[in-house]
């Protein structure tokens, strides 16, 4: 029997678009899931949703989990009564993976059974759950989706084209500025928008000001307008440069090395040595597994066999990345990639002084040749 293929869900731009042609209609969903990081989206969806509730003349109830003044007894007594200034309501509950966690308080426990009363009782009033740390497979989530609810994935725009296509211009984030130019009137091509991208990074909040200044420049150089700001990380470096394209690593290497890079804490580092040593392992760590899969093809073994001796063991999309990046290079390339990073790393721990010069060589050296 032939595998299943799993869903694809919608990017967030066309999730924004769908809710909004829901919204026109003048009906409210009974509740709306808004999961995922993307605190851009998580706005305009709360946006367009308050909106149609007070249209509706819905009674506004907001809480979130991490405000200090967060009581959980006012959230589930207002879920359980009836409105005080109207017949229906609005609740929108922010942090709500914190509720749903085994480490939430004793009293959350009947929190996902508040929801669905509510929502069962048909009185049209609307749930609006979010939370980063929301999943589809959650048994609220599941039982909501079932009762028809809107289930609206926000995740943050990948900034990177995909490894078997890799033109700039295909990243998510590219395509979804040249959308909000042309939606705020400001005339900015595919070009042009990957180069703001690469000067400022995925922040869509930060892209946004790079519009206000590039609609105020008029005709001017969209270079002179632009604020080199961009947040580029050490593992979203590494992939342009076994990719060989010199220019979008060269970007990445300079702002890395002037302006730091962002640590999971968020807040940013400009530790050269830190740097150095996270550009050195998430390179070595993606060459060990090309190497490994290479290995496998010039001994006529199979792809999937490739994979496996890889350790690639994630999802469809991982997989195919990793079968694109394996192919732009002869096993014996990737072998010498392989050694020339050894090399550096080797200079790096016995005193030698490396800067951004080095990594943009090995950019060079690693110039990816037209393969037939």
């Amino acid at each position: 029997m032939a595998a299943r293929k799993r869903k694809v869900e919608p990017a967030p731009p066309q999730e924004m678009q769908r809710l909004a042609r829901e919204l026109s209609g003048g009906k409210l969903p009974g509740a709306v899931v808004l999961r995922g990081e993307e605190r851009y989206f998580i706005d305009e969806a709360v946006g367009m949703l308050s909106r149609a509730a007070e249209a509706k003349e819905l009674e506004v109830c907001r809480y979130d989990t991490a405000d200090p003044d967060f009581q959980l007894k006012d959230l589930m007594g207002d879920l359980l009564g009836g409105a005080l200034f109207a017949s229906s309501r609005l609740f929108l509950v922010k942090g709500t993976d914190a509720l749903l966690k085994k480490t939430a308080p004793a009293a959350a426990k009947g929190f996902p059974d508040a929801v669905l009363a509510r929502l069962a009782s048909g009185d049209g009033s609307m749930v609006v759950l979010v939370g980063k740390g929301l999943r589809g497979t959650q048994t609220l989530i599941k039982k909501l989706v079932a009762a028809d609810a809107w289930n609206i994935n926000c995740r943050k725009l990948w900034d990177s084209p995909p490894p078997w296509d890799p033109d700039p211009r295909k990243a998510e984030v590219v395509q979804w500025l040249v959308a909000r130019a042309r939606q705020r009137k400001v005339s900015m091509g595919s070009d042009q928008a990957a180069y703001v991208v690469a000067a400022t990074g995925n922040d869509l909040f930060a892209l946004d000001r790079q519009l206000d200044r590039v609609q105020q420049g008029g005709s001017g150089d969209l270079r002179d307008q632009v604020i080199w700001e961009g947040s580029a990380s050490p593992f979203s470096l590494a992939e342009p440069m076994l990719a060989g394209d010199v220019a979008r690593a060269t970007a990445g290497i300079e702002t890395l090395f002037q302006s730091g890079f962002q640590g999971r804490d968020g807040a940013r580092t400009l530790d050269r040595g830190a740097l150095i040593a996270l550009m050195i392992s998430a390179l070595s760590s993606k060459l060990r597994e090309l190497v490994a899969g290479a290995e496998v093809l010039s001994a006529r073994g199979s792809m999937a066999d490739a994979r496996a001796q890889a350790g690639i063991k994630a999802s469809p999309v991982a997989a195919k990345a990793f079968e694109a990046r394996l192919v732009l290079r002869p096993p014996v390339e990737w072998k010498a990639c392989y050694r020339d990073l050894q090399e550096l790393e080797r200079r790096s721990r016995t005193g030698a002084v490396i800067d951004a010069n080095d990594f943009v060589a090995l950019a060079l050296g690693w110039r990816r040749k037209a393969r037939r």
